[in-house]
């Protein structure tokens, strides 16, 4: 999905820029406010998903707290 989106805003940049060369103001601009919104799609979603991968990583769980957790091994729930 994120290269499809990338590629999406690429594209929409070149045809952005081809259409403003050739003379298409609006339709151009339009180009470019797709490519923006992509961008922005990019930056929002994949930055949650960066953060909510780290949340539940699986990690060594070596304390024998109030849960009687004492086996050292992944804690991945």
């Amino acid at each position: 999905m994120f290269f499809l989106a990338l590629s999406a805003m690429i594209i929409s940049i070149i045809v952005g820029t081809a259409l403003l060369i050739g003379g298409k103001m609006l339709f151009g601009i339009m180009a470019f406010v797709i490519a923006g919104i992509l961008f922005l799609f990019i930056l929002v979603y994949y930055g949650k998903r960066k953060h909510r991968k780290k949340k539940f990583d699986c990690t060594p769980d070596c304390d024998c707290g109030p849960d009687l957790d004492c086996d050292c091994g992944p804690d991945c729930d």
